[in-house]
Parts: structure tokens; C-alpha cells; sequence
């Protein structure tokens, strides 16, 4: 496989040091563990080579496989989330926390300035704070099968919508791709679908988003002979931090 091929892959992945599964793709094995979830939802997942939507030492396997190889491997921290930084974890007071009517404690995630972190403890005052990703330093095992890989332009777009878990249908037209949502999409979603499409999908120039909640509004302003006016978004600011 090569930077920009879209690829759909199943696979498992596990801690080798505990044997656990962090994540999966395939319900079967779920349900044979004893950890699946209604909510959980399963199949092969998407994978555009070279956009960073795997570890690197999965995207290095996926470069020496077709559609169809399956692989298990082993990879180290560095291969994987990357070896623990002792300069990611922070002290904060506890003031910080209890100002914004939460009671954090030992084990309990949070997100900090746009960042997910681990309350690692609480004592005299201050939050030890752990920001590392919950498997950096970990060595872990993969078993990966590429599934399919898509080449039609339309394949792709309606891959990516998914991927980005937005509903919505889509259809192409001269090289416009029209994406067609039940509500409007935040103006910073679009952008970043903007933004990724055109990267991606060389054969999409342009994008345009419509929503059925936003064509009915007007609608009835058009019947009622009112002028139409762009839409908000608000948009929730991530908790400040001292």
C-alpha cells in the first residue's frame, strides 16, 4: 500500500505485558472475550495511508500488504503511543478543579486545555495531573487484515463522512461533492471535512454541505416572504486551566 490509497482494515489490538485488549474491530472476537459493547460499533474501519490514522508501526506493516494479507506483529513503545514523558505530567491545584464544580480524583479522566489527561492522585491541595497517552510506554500486539480499498472518488467521501461519524448522504456531480446532512454541521466540522476531503480526494474540487433542517427554515421564511440570514453555531469552550 502506498501514501493516499483509502484502505478499510479489521484487526485487534492487544497489551502484550497483560494480554488485554485496548481496541478492536471484529464483534466475533468481542463476543468471545467477554467485552462487547451495544455501543461499540464494529467492523473495518478506515485507513488513508499517510494521514497519521494509525500508529506508525501499523502504517508500516500496512505499506507491505494487498487486500486480503492478514499479519500479527509485535511493536515497541516507540512504534506504538510512544515512550512515557515525565514531562507530561503536571501539578495543579485543587482550587482549579473545585471552581468549576468538579471533584476529581485518582484514575478519573478530565480534559485540560483541549487535552485528555489522567487524574493520576489528589493530596494537600494539588491534582497530579498524567497527560501521557494511557498506553505510551506499552509494547503491544496487532493482528490486521486489509478488508477492501476503495478507488471510486464517491467510495471515499462517503468513507470519510463515516469516519468522522457524521450521517449524512452524498452524491458527486462534475467533480462537486454535495454532502447532505438532517441538521446543519457545526462551520469548524465543515471545515475540517473541507479540508481533509480536498486533501485526500484529489478529484473533489469543491464541497458543499445542505441540511434538511436548514432547507425546510427556509422554506417556510420564503412562504411567509422573509429574508433568510446565515446560521450560528456555539461552540463550548474547552475548561481553562491554571
Amino acid at each position: 500500500m502506498e501514501k493516499g490509497d483509502f484502505i478499510k482494515i479489521d484487526f485487534v489490538g492487544r497489551v502484550i505485558a497483560s494480554g488485554e485488549i485496548f481496541d478492536l474491530t471484529i464483534e466475533e472476537v468481542a463476543k468471545k472475550e467477554g467485552i462487547f459493547s451495544e455501543k461499540h460499533k464494529y467492523g473495518p474501519t478506515l485507513v488513508v495511508m499517510g494521514a497519521n490514522m494509525v500508529i506508525p508501526g501499523v502504517e508500516k506493516r500496512l505499506e507491505q500488504m494487498k487486500v486480503g494479507d492478514e499479519r500479527e506483529f509485535d511493536l515497541s513503545a516507540e512504534d506504538g503511543f510512544g515512550k512515557r514523558d515525565p514531562k507530561n505530567i503536571k501539578i495543579f491545584s485543587l482550587s482549579n478543579f473545585t471552581k468549576q464544580k468538579m471533584n476529581p480524583a485518582p484514575g478519573m479522566f478530565v480534559t485540560i486545555n483541549g487535552k485528555q489527561a489522567k487524574i493520576q492522585n489528589v493530596t494537600g491541595g494539588r491534582v497530579r495531573v498524567d497527560f501521557n497517552h494511557p498506553l505510551a510506554g506499552r509494547e503491544l500486539h496487532y493482528r490486521v487484515r486489509i478488508t477492501d480499498q476503495l478507488k471510486n472518488k464517491l467510495e471515499k467521501s462517503k468513507a470519510m463522512i463515516e469516519y468522522y461519524g457524521i450521517k449524512a448522504e452524498a452524491k458527486i456531480e462534475d467533480n462537486k461533492l454535495h454532502i447532505h446532512t438532517v441538521k446543519p454541521l457545526p462551520d469548524v466540522v465543515q471545515k475540517i471535512i473541507e479540508d481533509k476531503m480536498k486533501e485526500w480526494i484529489k478529484e473533489i474540487k469543491s464541497i458543499k454541505f445542505l441540511s434538511k433542517e436548514k432547507e425546510k427554515k427556509e422554506e417556510k421564511k420564503e412562504e411567509k416572504g422573509e429574508e433568510t440570514a446565515p446560521g450560528s453555531v456555539s461552540l463550548e469552550r474547552p475548561e481553562e486551566s491554571e
